[in-house]
């Protein structure tokens, strides 16, 4: 993946596309956005960019620990272990 791909991909679009219809995934998706936006690779932020596209519910399952991303969203796995990390530790 080129840098190319992701330049559309900056810190303020990622803020407008974590706003959602709940206050506590905008708040948990925020703060992961104002902890890590800057270590991100291009990966990680592609990767982020398609889980922003999951339903609300599906993401509070998995950002409040009730369930875990499996089949095929195995691939969130570590990212949502690290938005957790980053909403609720810091």
């Amino acid at each position: 993946m080129s840098d190319d791909s992701v330049n559309h991909l900056t810190e303020g679009y990622f803020k407008w596309r974590c706003r959602r219809g709940m206050k506590e995934l905008d708040f948990i998706l925020n703060r992961f956005v104002d902890a890590e936006y800057t270590v991100l690779t291009a990966v990680d932020l592609t990767l982020f960019d398609q889980l922003l596209d999951e339903e609300d519910m599906l993401l509070w399952y998995w950002l409040s620990g009730k369930q875990k991303p499996q089949n095929e969203h195995r691939d969130y796995a570590n990212l949502v272990e690290r938005i957790c990390a980053a909403g609720y530790h810091k």
